[in-house]
């Protein structure tokens, strides 16, 4: 559906800034309830660059790109409108949210519900096309399919011997290479080296694709290391402050938007879900999706009780 078929000047009952699995589920959800919803989003979502998703119940292996597919058919058919189109600005008052794309104009709305995930800072030396298949971030969502290959974590500190740890059974041979030199003499590298791994204390700075399979790594020391899979700490996650810091939201700790368990922040027209709003760093699909679900439902709660 195209924006024309709604008046820019009438306000939507919820706009949704993201189309991820927080976003979709959200809006078929608020799309059920026969609230009038925009979904503003681009089309690529930070699991896209994946070959499948996994650890989801009704949807394991199945690829990113199709599964969005069939969440946006759902939303559509409830009446949910989509642009495509970057969000660059947003406003919220007393009377009602503003959102501003950068071609496609400004949509009004009842309420804003953000969902656009944290942004992922990715270092340099990834090589091209291995981001979400060789080199990934989740010790859970892509080891099982590089089972029986050299594994290689890389990262600050503690957060990359956990991920080394929890790929062991994976590995046929596990290296932890860590900035931090005192992680390198702590109890989990001590536990590494127990199960059959080493620990490095050093630096990566380039890698390229193997023809093999894989990439290789090269570090300031100056080792080369073969990897059929490197697993990086959740560092590369930044919170995505441009539109919180335009509503003027409060923030937690972490620089994410201050919520409650439903998503509701500082401003009562404004709802912010998804890896956005994360409770851990293993914060899955499944609890994205969930996390929409439980904000749409706040959201039709606050327009029906006023």
């Amino acid at each position: 559906m195209s924006h024309q078929e709604h008046p820019q000047d009438s306000p939507y009952d919820v706009v949704i800034v993201g189309a991820g699995a927080a976003g979709l589920s959200a809006a078929v959800m608020l799309g059920r309830s026969k609230r009038r919803v925009l979904v503003v989003s681009l089309r690529n979502r930070r699991n896209s660059p994946a070959d499948r998703v996994n650890n989801v119940p009704f949807a394991h292996g199945t690829p990113p790109a199709e599964v969005y597919a069939k969440m946006e058919s759902d939303a559509d058919s409830y009446g949910v409108e989509f642009i495509w189109d970057t969000v660059l600005t947003a406003q919220a008052t007393d009377e009602g949210v503003t959102v501003g794309t950068r071609e496609s104009g400004t949509f009004l709305g009842e309420r804003l519900l953000l969902a656009t995930g944290p942004l992922d800072r990715l270092p340099a030396w990834i090589p091209q096309g291995e981001w979400g298949r060789t080199v990934f971030d989740c010790p859970y969502c892509h080891t099982r399919e590089h089972d029986g290959a050299a594994f290689v974590a890389v990262g600050a500190g503690e957060e990359t011997l956990q991920h080394a740890l929890l790929c062991r059974q994976y590995a046929n041979s596990l290296t932890a290479v860590v900035t931090d030199p005192d992680s390198a003499h702590s109890d989990l590298a001590a536990r590494l080296v127990k199960v059959g791994a080493q620990v490095l204390v050093d630096t990566v700075l380039s890698a390229t694709t193997r023809d093999e399979g894989g990439v290789l790594l090269v570090t300031e020391a100056g080792r080369e290391l073969p990897a059929g899979a490197v697993v990086l700490d959740t560092a590369i996650q930044e919170p995505n402050q441009l539109l919180p810091s335009a509503l003027g939201l409060d923030l937690n700790a972490h620089g994410f938007p201050r919520t409650t368990l439903s998503g509701r922040t500082s401003h009562p027209r404004v709802y912010n879900t998804g890896k956005s709003n994360p409770s851990s760093p293993y914060f899955a699909w499944t609890g994205a999706a969930s996390s929409g679900l439980n904000a749409a439902r706040a959201i039709c709660e606050d327009i029906a009780f006023g």
